[in-house]
Order: C-alpha cells, then structure tokens, then sequence
C-alpha cells in the first residue's frame, strides 16, 4: 500500500521497479556512447572537449537541483573547502576518465573501445591489492585474464589500426581504475553520498576541463561548424550532454534500488547490444572471424566473470585465518572487559553497602538522641540539695 495521503501509487511500490531502473540505466548507458559516437562520426563534430565540458555543466545544474529542491532525498553538505582538499584527487581521475573516453570515441569504433575498456578490471585488482591487501579467487583473476586477453586480440586484429586511439584508450582504463578506486577510498572517508560526489567531481575538474577547452582551440572551430545551427544536430548534442548525468545518477539508484551486482551484470548485458549496434550502425566495423573472434572472447570473459561474482555473492562466507584472528583478539578483548567491569561493580557495590551504613549509623544517633531528649522533658524539676535538709529541720 502507499502512505501517499491521496491513496494513489506509488512508482517505487511498483514489484517491477528495480527492473525498470536496471533497464533504465542500461538503456542510458548504451545510448550515450552511440549518441556520442554519432555525433564524432555522422556529424562529423571533431570537438569532444566542447562536449565533455557541456556535459559537466548539464550535471551541475541537475545536481544543484536535486539538492536544493529535495534536500531530504537528495541533500549533502557543500561546498566546502576542506571536503574539495580530500576529494581533489578523484576528481582529477574522473576529468582525465572522462576526456580520454571522448577522444578514444573519435578513433576507435564502439566494439574495439568497449574491448580495451576491460583492461580496467584487471587494474582495479590490482590496486586493491596495492592499497587493501584483498585478492580475489583464482576463478576470477582468470576470468579477468581472459578479458584482457580478448581485448589484446582486438587490438591486434583491428586492420583500422589507430595508434592515437589505442593510447587514448588506454589512458581511459587505467583513470577509470583510479576513478573507481579513489570513489572506494575517498567517498567512504568523506561520508557523501553518490549525488554529492558527482557535484565535487564536476565541480573541481570544471576549471581545468575549461583551461584544456581553451588551450585546444576548439572554441573558433566550433563557432565555424557547418551543422551547428542544424535542429537535428542541436537535438543530438543536447541529448548526448544531459546523458552524461542520467547516466550517473541511475548508477546510484540502480546500485541502491537494486545491488552493485545488479549494476555489474546490467552493465555486462549493456555491452553485448553496444557492441552489436556498434558493429552495424556506423559502418566502420571490419566484420573479419578473427576481429568478430577477440570481441566475443572479451564479452565471454565478461560473462564468466559476472557470474562468479554473482555466485561469490551468494555463497556463504568461511571465516578465514585473519577472521578467526581477528575473533580471538575480540573474545580476549571481551573479557578483559568483563573482568574489568565486574572489579568496577563489585567497587561500586562497596562505595554503596559503606554509604548506608553511615545513614543507618545517622538515622540510630537520631533516633537515640529524640529519646534521651523526650526522657528530659517528662522527668520532674528537681530542688537544691540544701534547701531540702533546712526544710526538713523547720519542720521537725
């Protein structure tokens, strides 16, 4: 039932709701790298930093938004100085992620840069393992192997061979690892939430993605564009700018909603139609067995590879040497507590028992001292020795 007061519906008490934002999200995400895409090669607009800065600035209006007209669902404290200071360093992954992903779309076509992008995975191992320690199962580093292996085949397999491409690409997977590994540390340090740190990632790379917008020297060339008062191109380009923040706000309400695993195989399944819709709508895809081969090698990694999170996920969890440890140390700490506690009660108990008895040994002087009192007052007056012997001897 609603708590609604006008008893209608609610969306989020639909039982298909989580279904409809994981499909949502990955609807966004497929079409934000075609538009994307369309827009460099249709279009033929070579200026991707005029629209990464474009959608930076989209994300920011929305945000402000969502925080100032629902601060209750929405809300986070900022900005602040001293937050910008810790949180710098993601934002500067997040303006390096996001510029190289743009400039890669321009060389490469969407199944090849969605293959070089899983070499991320295999860098977010091992930066977990650099700052945490955490290693995962065998399974999974194979799986991640695989992955690699058929982007690595991709690459090599590519007759559209682009070296600048390649480098811009890479560069996007290793700052999404950094990305993604800063939002692990920094975001559970800075206590806010998915909404507060897209602002600080807008917020703090925005001067710099203008400062490189500017030293490119786009801006000319974009005011020169032959389509860039074309409603269809303006439709495209608004589009593919407002995108940007729909796509990262339903990560955070998939990942909620749902689970981070729903997200992980949503984005998965995202791959697949991407890569088929890539390979037929834009004409550059060689459609060769060995280039056909490596992209379905790298999807399958994938496949593999979400499945043994999935499964992971629902095995129940072993304690481990550092887990026992960890117990013991606990239970030892437990009871030190508890001897510690029982010496103070049994000290309080004795504080206690000492103080009535001073107000039992208080209350019996009071009572003994109203009694020898109220004895004084019924006793008779009593006369003066000498008085009474001369009396005695008058009357004799």
């Amino acid at each position: 039932m609603s708590d609604k007061k006008d008893g209608s519906p609610r969306l989020a008490d639909h039982r298909c709701y989580g279904l409809m934002v994981a499909a949502a999200y990955g609807v966004v995400s497929i079409t934000i790298t075609l538009f994307n895409k369309a827009i460099f090669n249709y279009y033929e607009f070579k200026f991707p930093l005029t629209l990464f800065v474009a959608q930076m600035i989209f994300s920011l209006i929305f945000v402000t938004i969502l925080k100032f007209g629902f601060p209750k669902q929405y809300g986070f404290p900022g900005p602040e100085v001293a937050m910008a200071r810790k949180l710098w360093p993601m934002a500067m992954g997040w303006w390096v992620y996001g510029v190289s992903g743009v400039i890669a779309l321009k060389y490469l076509n969407v199944p090849m840069f969605s293959a070089f992008r899983r070499f991320t995975t295999i860098i977010v191992m091992f930066g977990e393992y650099r700052l945490y320690g955490t290693r995962p199962p065998a399974d999974q580093r194979n799986a991640v192997i695989v992955m690699s292996a058929g982007a690595a085949m991709a690459g090599l397999s590519d007759i559209t061979f682009s070296l600048p491409g390649y480098c811009w690409v890479i560069t996007c997977a290793i700052s999404t690892a950094l990305y993604l590994l800063f939002i692990s540390k920094l975001g559970r340090e800075s206590g806010l939430n998915d909404l507060g740190l897209l602002f600080y990632n807008n917020l703090l790379a925005l001067p710099f993605m203008l400062a490189s917008l500017l030293l490119s020297g786009e801006l000319p060339l974009v005011m020169q564009y032959k389509f860039l008062h074309t409603l269809d191109f303006q439709v495209f380009f608004l589009v593919s700018a407002m995108q940007a923040f729909f796509l990262n706000f339903l990560i955070f309400l998939c990942t909620r909603v749902n689970s981070p695993l729903i997200t992980s195989v949503t984005g998965t399944v995202k791959d697949l139609v991407t890569n088929g819709l890539g390979m037929t709508l834009f004409g550059d895809f060689p459609f060769l067995p060995l280039n056909i081969s490596s992209i379905a090698v790298c999807f399958l990694g994938s496949v593999w590879y979400s499945k043994l999170r999935y499964d992971a996920s629902n095995r129940p969890k072993l304690p481990s040497a550092d887990d026992k440890a960890t117990e013991m140390e606990a239970g030892r700490a437990a009871e030190q507590l508890s001897l510690e506690d029982t010496r103070r009660l049994h000290e309080q108990e004795g504080m206690m028992q000492e103080v009535q008895l001073k107000q039992q040994q208080q209350h019996v002087f009071q009572q003994q001292k109203q009694q020898q009192h109220k004895i004084e007052e019924e006793m008779p007056p009593q006369q003066p020795a000498s008085t009474n012997m001369y009396m005695s001897g008058g009357v004799g």
